[in-house]
């Protein structure tokens, strides 16, 4: 299905409750030049309008360049190779020839399998430091099973559910079962949506991209509950008052509150760039 540009006086012209699936191609541009487009919102199951912001062409190159210095940059100074150290999360943005941001699915989701690795290695790694710091010792019982809580929360949440993750992926793109076995996972809208694409090509495209954003957004969602209780029981301990702890223990404390930081951040990130994900699975043209 083509883009359908239609003019309006007002945006306000457009009422989204008697949009359907069909519409979701179409963009509306009112008279002072601004554009906007539909999307389904999964959370809200309605469609709602979205003002679609345009980067001018001859600002374009510079945006690029600028996205690849950061990269060398980054590259240069270690940051790629340290561990437990944040890295700038490529979310698949580029640019086309009008010099629009796009969005490019399959570059986010690969990044996204990438990082899951990272975050599985790095969540090991942060539960083996706090043990190790000694900031919470097995006599204080409250704070210990506190603590064992939390831990076991990230491994169901963070670690196994990456595996999960990985393994949906990999069924997906090697073995997949029936395009109506997913079909039948879909919400109302979505089962919409899959059988106006029509064709089973388009409909599998639309299934891959549905079950990987689906998976890596509920992952995230529990991890960064489970990461940031960890942080917030952990900022409580006066660690510098401790003075039972050697100087290496409390280094080890000091990297695992470092690496939940940026695990906090780069969640953050993923999850935002979920919205864009959802907004590409929405609109039928992209199939």
């Amino acid at each position: 299905m083509k883009t359908q540009f239609i003019r309006v006086n007002d945006i306000a012209e457009v009422d989204p409750s008697r949009a359907t699936v069909y519409d979701l191609n179409k963009r509306y541009i009112d008279s002072h030049g601004n554009m906007f487009g539909l999307r389904y919102n999964r959370e809200t199951r309605k469609i709602e309008i979205i003002k679609i912001i345009r980067t001018p062409a001859k600002t374009a190159p510079y945006y690029q360049q600028r996205m690849v210095q950061q990269k060398y940059l980054a590259r240069d100074e270690g940051h790629a190779v340290a561990p437990g150290v944040s890295q700038p999360l490529d979310n698949g943005e580029g640019f086309d020839e009008s010099g629009e941001a796009v969005f490019d699915p399959t570059a986010f989701i690969n990044r996204c399998l990438e990082m899951m690795k990272t975050h599985r290695d790095r969540l090991s790694g942060i539960m083996m430091n706090i043990k190790n710091s000694k900031v919470i010792p097995e006599t204080e019982r409250m704070d210990a099973s506190t603590l064992a809580g939390i831990f076991r929360n990230m491994d169901i949440d963070g670690i196994r559910r990456i595996e999960k993750v990985i393994d949906n992926h990999r069924e997906l793109t090697n073995y997949p079962r029936s395009l109506s076995y997913y079909q039948s996972k879909l919400d109302t809208a979505g089962r919409d949506l899959f059988e106006a694409l029509g064709d089973d090509g388009r409909r599998t495209r639309f299934i891959f991209f549905s079950e990987m954003h689906g998976s890596i957004r509920h992952l995230y969602r529990s991890l960064l509950k489970a990461v940031r209780d960890l942080e917030f029981f952990l900022s409580e301990k006066d660690v510098e008052g401790m003075k039972q702890l050697t100087f290496a223990e409390k280094q080890q404390f000091q990297d695992a509150m470092t690496s939940i930081q940026n695990t906090i951040r780069e969640i953050t990130v993923i999850l935002r760039d979920t919205n864009r994900l959802e907004e590409f699975i929405g609109n039928p043209e992209n199939f």
